[in-house]
């Protein structure tokens, strides 16, 4: 299918940026596309806009929190951040729900796998058996249900451009979503589609141009979206990869790779050291 942006997007001005705290907020048309195949930072010239991937990776994917936060105190400007699978949890709250970073660094020292199982039932069955189960999951943290009231055409952190990543088991192929291109499914959904373990997670069904789909982790067909990235209008690419070590990378001279190290957390999700980064440049 075609790619979900034109090959020359008009161009647009990079918002501007400023060295005190603070968030900005941008507004933008939220749309989705399935195919084959911020915070405070530093002014730099407008043709240069900054994308960081959050790639997949299960619970190790919390260790982008680590890279996430770095960046931020370094003051680098995230313009456009896409994530797939356990990227896409952490991209949707930061850049949509707004949550800072410390605050998701805290959160997921005691996040646990049995939370988000909690709110998946929660979400998908009737209110009666959903508060019939929720005693046996634990309790849902709130940030999970902040999410549900995120949307694409609404992003904070100064992020302009946020996509997401799934899998569509229909089509065989991965399936794109972000803010810019056409679509109309909702974060909530998109989000938890694209982090749905094959096995554990039932698929999320959504209407994509008149046609159903039915979407998984995205991390099974495109675990590093490196060109949806692109074509959102990142210029240059900061990557998180907390994929298994020895896993193949391409390097390129306009993409920083980053392999966040993460210990053994059980069924604990916690955030990485954030000096323990191998910092890689082709």
């Amino acid at each position: 299918m075609r790619p979900g942006l034109p090959a020359k997007a008009a161009p647009r001005a990079c918002p501007s940026y400023h060295r005190e705290r603070g968030r900005r907020t941008s507004h933008a048309r939220h749309t989705a596309t399935c195919e084959a195949g911020g915070g405070p930072g530093l002014i730099r010239p407008a043709e240069v806009r900054l994308g960081l991937v959050l790639s997949a990776g299960g619970l190790r994917g919390a260790a982008h929190l680590g890279v996430l936060r770095h960046l931020l105190r370094d003051g680098i400007p995230l313009e456009v951040i896409v994530g797939v699978s356990a990227g896409a949890i952490i991209a949707g709250y930061y850049a949509a729900v707004g949550v800072d970073i410390d605050d998701l660094v805290a959160d997921a020292r005691t996040f646990r796998g049995r939370h988000l199982l909690a709110h998946s039932l929660n979400v998908r069955l009737s209110d009666r058996f959903g508060d019939a189960l929720r005693p046996l999951c634990g309790v849902i943290p709130n940030r999970l249900m902040q999410l549900e009231a995120a949307s694409f055409g609404r992003l904070r952190q100064g992020v302009w451009r946020l996509g997401i990543a799934c899998h569509d088991i229909t089509t065989g192929q991965p399936c794109y979503f972000a803010t810019g291109d056409d679509g109309g499914v909702a974060l909530p959904d998109v989000v938890r589609a694209s982090a749905s373990i094959p096995g554990l997670f039932p698929a999320i069904r959504v209407t994509v141009g008149g046609r159903q789909r039915a979407l998984i982790d995205g991390g099974i067909s495109d675990p590093v979206p490196l060109a949806f990235a692109r074509r959102l209008g990142a210029t240059h690419l900061i990557v998180s990869d907390a994929r298994w070590i020895g896993t193949a990378r391409p390097f390129t001279r306009d993409v920083v790779w980053i392999r966040p190290l993460h210990g053994d957390h059980g069924d604990t999700v916690g955030a990485a050291p954030e000096s323990d980064c191998d910092r890689r440049t082709g």
